[in-house]
């Protein structure tokens, strides 16, 4: 090869290779840029992705706080008793200071029913001709409508009740000057307790006699209503001063009252004024109770639901009148006396009731006769939510009276919503004299019939669906 060739192919391959090695860091540099492209993404990417993870994180944080607050709202309305709750629900609705010292709690009962009557019109009777005929008469009626306020002021020590009623008949414990279907001052006392069990109550209470007087009102009787022997015998409420001991095994309450066991046509029943005419000078009651077994929770109802513990309490009373001069034997049968004993047993779905009354100037009877009274009810659960119930009732006052009552109770919430069903029947015709002390033909659905001018015809049955609703 010559000279000038060689020296040619050298220059060619040095430019060349100078071609290719240029070429070689322009790719250098393009890669070298991608890839700090890619980091400044990634980079990005990172930073994005941790404030997402921040913000997520606060937001978690923040619903932590949310549902902790509710939990802990929660958990104080659902224990009623910490001294926190200044709101809310437990056996009535209340309202509460947060110390507890002043308190509200509003409790109301209403009782609608359908009631049938079946009577017979003799005929002849005093006299007068007759029909001879049956006579059926049905309707509705709003049986009670209650509202009942009570709680404590100062602190706990003091407390008040307050109750009032518009029922369309009259009973032991609703006797308003203007008789049904008005509104009638049901409770309004006070009551101050000293510890260990002791306290006293002033003002309309009910009078301490009977069972029937040591519940609350008649949504927590086992038939809806006040027995007949309630009706009969009953002491009702009155103004007056008590005093109550009350301990784990027993419980002693006794008081002073304007009269006891009046009869409830117009003055005759001087619940909430004192007058001249129609007071006692003296006007005594008494009860005492033995709780054998059992806890005095349980015997603040009649029924007892499956699942209870077994309880028996016994018990008895006094009343006792002194009259003055104006009162009238008419009225008041001179100074009437009168004894109770009783007995009531609790077996956890099945309970009994055994009632016996002694009286000497029943008011009405003839002056100084004596009369007698007994009572036995009971009723037994055959599901969790049915309950059969019945009683008989003899007493021996104006007429002699023998009831029988029978039905059912279906309970949706225990005694809160329940409906009842029941009959009452009459065994002999001096059963429906209007002439009884508290007038409790139209109170439980027993009633005479006027027609022609003719009183006091035969009953024959008497039909109550009721629907109750208490809180």
């Amino acid at each position: 090869m010559s000279l000038t060739k060689f020296v040619g192919l050298l220059a060619g391959s040095t430019l060349t290779l100078t071609g290719v090695s240029y070429g070689a860091v322009e790719a250098n540099n393009d890669t070298a840029a991608q890839i700090n492209e890619l980091k400044a993404e990634i980079a990005a990417l990172k930073a994005q992705q941790g404030g997402e993870q921040w913000l997520t994180e606060a937001r978690a944080d923040a619903i932590r706080g949310v549902v902790q607050d509710v939990l802990a709202d929660s958990s104080t309305r659902s224990s009623f008793q910490q001294a926190g709750a200044t709101a809310g629900y437990n056996n009535g609705f209340f309202l509460s200071s947060a110390d507890g010292n002043y308190t509200l709690k509003i409790n109301a009962l209403e009782q609608v029913r359908f009631v049938w009557n079946n009577t017979y019109q003799p005929s002849v009777q005093g006299g007068a001709a007759g029909g001879g005929n049956d006579s059926n008469q049905w309707g509705f009626e709003n049986r009670r409508t209650q509202a009942f306020f009570s709680g404590n002021v100062v602190d706990p020590s003091w407390k008040y009740l307050v109750g009032m009623a518009y029922d369309s008949q009259l009973d032991p414990y609703y006797m308003p000057s203007g008789g049904a279907n008005s509104f009638n001052l049901y409770y309004a006392n006070v009551t101050k307790s000293f510890g260990n069990g002791f306290s006293v109550t002033v003002g309309q209470q009910n009078v301490p006699w009977t069972v029937e007087s040591q519940l609350f009102n008649a949504g927590n009787t086992q038939m809806g209503d006040f027995s007949i022997f309630e009706y009969v015998f009953g002491a009702g409420q009155q103004v007056g001063a008590l005093a109550s001991f009350e301990q784990d095994m027993w419980r002693v309450k006794g008081g002073w009252f304007n009269a006891v066991q009046t009869s409830n046509t117009g003055a005759s029943a001087p619940i909430n004024a004192w007058n001249s005419a129609d007071n006692q000078s003296i006007a005594v009651a008494a009860r005492a109770e033995y709780k054998v077994a059992g806890t005095w929770e349980q015997f603040s109802k009649e029924s007892s639901f499956k699942g209870e513990e077994f309880g028996l309490l016994v018990g008895g009373g006094v009343i006792w009148q002194n009259g003055r001069a104006q009162n009238t034997a008419a009225t008041y049968n001179a100074n009437p006396i009168g004894l109770t004993a009783d007995a009531r047993a609790m077996f956890g779905g099945f309970n009994l009731i055994g009632q016996f009354v002694w009286q000497d100037g029943y008011p009405g009877a003839a002056g100084g006769d004596s009369v007698y009274g007994l009572n036995i009810q009971g009723g037994a659960f055959v599901s969790d939510d049915l309950e059969l119930f019945g009683a008989w009732c003899w007493s021996d006052t104006i007429d002699v009276e023998n009831f029988l009552q029978i039905g059912a109770n279906w309970y949706f919430a225990k005694n809160n919503v329940k409906m009842t069903v029941m009959g009452i029947i009459p065994m002999n015709s001096g059963a429906t004299s209007a002439n009884n002390l508290r007038g409790y033909e139209g109170g439980i659905g027993l009633g005479t019939d006027d027609t022609a001018g003719l009183t006091g015809a035969d009953n024959n049955f008497s039909l109550v669906c009721q629907l109750q609703v208490m809180f």
